[in-house]
Formats: C-alpha cells, sequence, structure tokens
C-alpha cells in the first residue's frame, strides 16, 4: 500500500450523502413551515457536497448569502426599498386599507414595512439550526458505525498486506 494514498471510506461517504440530503429536505420543509419562502431562490439554492480530506469529513451547505438573516433575524436597520418592493411583489404581500381606508401602494406598502424593520428589526426563525440539530441526532450513530466500519475494513487491508509481504 502506497504510503500517500488516502484511505477509503465508502461506508461513511454512503451516510454522509444520505446526511446531506436528508438535511437539505428537512431544512426546506423547515423554511415551508416558518413560511419563509417568498420567490423560492433560497430553497432552489440548497445543495450540498461531502468532502473528505486528510484530517476531517464534512458535509458543506451551499446557499444563498442571505440565509444568515432569516436564520438569525435582523437588528433594526433601512432595508433597500428595492428589495422591499421585489419581496412584496412575490410573496405576494395583500394590503390592508390604511386609516383612511385606501389600500396603499405597493410604494407606500414598502415604507411602511422598511419603517417597521427600521424600530425592531426582523425576527429569526432557527430553521437552519433545528434541521441540523435533528440530523445530526438522528444520524450520529449511523455516521460512528460507518466510520468504524470503514476504518476496520482498512486495518484489515493494512494487516493482510503486511503479512503477504
Amino acid at each position: 500500500m502506497e504510503t500517500n494514498t488516502l484511505i477509503q471510506f465508502p461506508k461513511t461517504t454512503e451516510v454522509l450523502e444520505r446526511y446531506g440530503q436528508e438535511f437539505i429536505e428537512l431544512y426546506k420543509r423547515n423554511l415551508v413551515a416558518s413560511g419563509r419562502p417568498a420567490s423560492g431562490d433560497l430553497i432552489n439554492s440548497l445543495r450540498y457536497e461531502v468532502k473528505m480530506d486528510r484530517q476531517a469529513f464534512a458535509v458543506d451547505i451551499h446557499l444563498k448569502d442571505y440565509w444568515k438573516y432569516i436564520e438569525d433575524g435582523t437588528r433594526p436597520h433601512w432595508p433597500p426599498v428595492d428589495a422591499i418592493r421585489r419581496w412584496i411583489e412575490v410573496k405576494p404581500i395583500i394590503p390592508r386599507p390604511m386609516a383612511n381606508g385606501k389600500l396603499p401602494t405597493t410604494n407606500q406598502l414598502a415604507y411602511l414595512i422598511g419603517r417597521k424593520i427600521s424600530r425592531v428589526g426582523t425576527e429569526g426563525k432557527d430553521d437552519f439550526q433545528r434541521a441540523s440539530d435533528e440530523i445530526f441526532n438522528r444520524m450520529e450513530m449511523s455516521i460512528a458505525l460507518a466510520v468504524t466500519e470503514d476504518l476496520e475494513a482498512q486495518v484489515a487491508l493494512i494487516f493482510t498486506e503486511f503479512t503477504h509481504r
């Protein structure tokens, strides 16, 4: 066996692939349940990648950068009005009559929503963290067993090669 050869972990890779798939599906369900998808851009951007190097295994989750604002919420700030307008149209937001009985225009509605965000920020939903915790708790034992089986197979292979020299 070559000393620079990266040890193969097929069972671990298989379990981590399942981990990534199940995480993505659960995170999507969490987002839908919390009423977060508007355009579907975040949900459609979700993908995972299983990585392995000499030091670690990882399941990297790739998604739109704005996920963190949905996850953690925001402090009070004035949001970009164009983004609010697009969100109103995509969601769609149905305006309620104002005090004068008239329905607000999209620009007025964007201003009102922006003003509220400037006062209180936005609430986070912890959808990503909940999905991550649930999948890890569900699959922790499967990962440990897969790593153990793969290591045992590698040790047996090394031992066999060593004894047949």
